[in-house]
């Protein structure tokens, strides 16, 4: 029973965590959140390949995240791996763990694949492939092969790494013309970072325009995980300067911190 309930929590898509868990945190709907949902919406409804990638700390696993809760947890294999630079046959078990496919997993790849081939048409499967920037080349193919191969019933496929995975997906032709839609995710405006941040948390609410876009300019730089960091490291200001107020003196210090 508690490998059965390992395996089943193993399963499921980890819900979106805020980076630090700031205490008083709110999911904002940034431009972000938005692009990436509707791009996961397209993939998942045309069961077509596609790809969410940019530069660390933007959100895009975040985003991605808050997007697969909005699916049936059954349906989605996410596909992370403690270790770095994953090979196929890790795919392929891990792929076999989510699905819970019955027996012993089958010792070489020719007919996993089989198995693999024969077991995805029967459920609207979407496989989620985290942090694809550390994907070898066979991992992207073998990820192609399947959707390929599997016919009208295909799962929907949404790779979401750094820029590498996508530089290394234009690399190759057959791999590229399969991606129907590209998400770059960016850095928030100083516009958009300084309406999100006052959404974001409450500590933002009463902090002048000025002294937000400080943060954002000599810190920040429209990256929600700095923003997040910087979040926190004021609210350790406050207490230590015994104040409710965030100004000058309290930004300085926090920033120090960061």
């Amino acid at each position: 029973m508690a490998v059965q309930a390992a395996a089943e929590q193993a399963r499921r898509v980890r819900p979106p965590e805020f980076y630090l868990d700031v205490p008083g945190s709110q999911l904002v709907a940034t431009e972000v959140l938005m692009r990436v949902q509707d791009t996961i919406v397209e993939a998942v409804e045309a069961k077509a390949m596609s790809l969410v990638y940019g530069e660390a700390g933007l959100g895009k696993t975040f985003a991605t995240r808050a997007a697969l809760a909005r699916l049936d947890p059954d349906l989605v294999l996410s596909l992370e791996f403690a270790r770095s630079r994953p090979g196929p046959k890790d795919l392929r078990e891990e792929l076999f763990v989510q699905m819970r496919l019955q027996g012993k997993m089958p010792g070489t790849p020719t007919p996993f694949d089989r198995l693999l081939l024969a077991s995805l048409p029967r459920r609207p499967y979407v496989i989620v492939c985290d942090e694809a920037q550390q994907y070898r080349r066979p991992c992207f193919e073998f990820v192609r092969n399947l959707w390929d191969n599997t016919g009208r019933d295909r799962p929907a496929v949404i790779f979401v790494g750094g820029r590498e995975a996508n530089d290394t997906l234009q690399s190759d032709p057959a791999l590229a013309s399969r991606i129907c839609t590209r998400c770059e995710v960016l850095a928030m405006s100083e516009a958009e970072a300084l309406k999100v941040v006052r959404a974001m948390h409450p500590v933002w609410e009463g902090a002048e325009e000025g002294l937000l876009a400080h943060i954002d300019r000599v810190h920040a730089g429209g990256s929600m995980r700095e923003w997040a960091r910087a979040t926190h490291h004021v609210l350790k200001g406050l207490k230590h300067f015994q104040t409710g107020e965030v100004d000058r003196r309290v930004v300085d210090w926090a920033l120090e911190q960061c």
